[in-house]
């Protein structure tokens, strides 16, 4: 069985400069897990993940076609977004 990370790509656009992007592993999905068992995790995390950006901002969550999460500022609002996804890894 693989190993499974659930990782956040985050972006932060300031006024007037290049957007910001950081990428980091929020869990790694423990234990044995196939593919469909690791995306219930990934689904469970991305409900209640609170990227650093959008501490204190209204958010919303939304999933996308691709199976990954988005977490974005509620209705519009800020320069942030953080996209939360499962990804299998392959080198420790």
């Amino acid at each position: 069985m693989p190993t499974w990370l659930i990782i956040a790509d985050e972006t932060v656009t300031a006024d007037g400069e290049a957007p910001l992007r950081q990428i980091k592993v929020i869990k790694p999905v423990p234990g044995n897990k196939s593919r469909e068992e690791a995306l219930v995790e990934l689904y469970k995390t991305a409900k209640n993940h609170v990227p650093d950006s959008l501490k204190g901002t209204p958010r919303v969550v939304g999933r996308d076609i691709d199976g990954s999460f988005w977490v974005i500022p509620k209705n519009g609002k800020g320069h942030a977004s953080c996209n939360i996804r499962l990804i299998e890894q392959i080198y420790p």
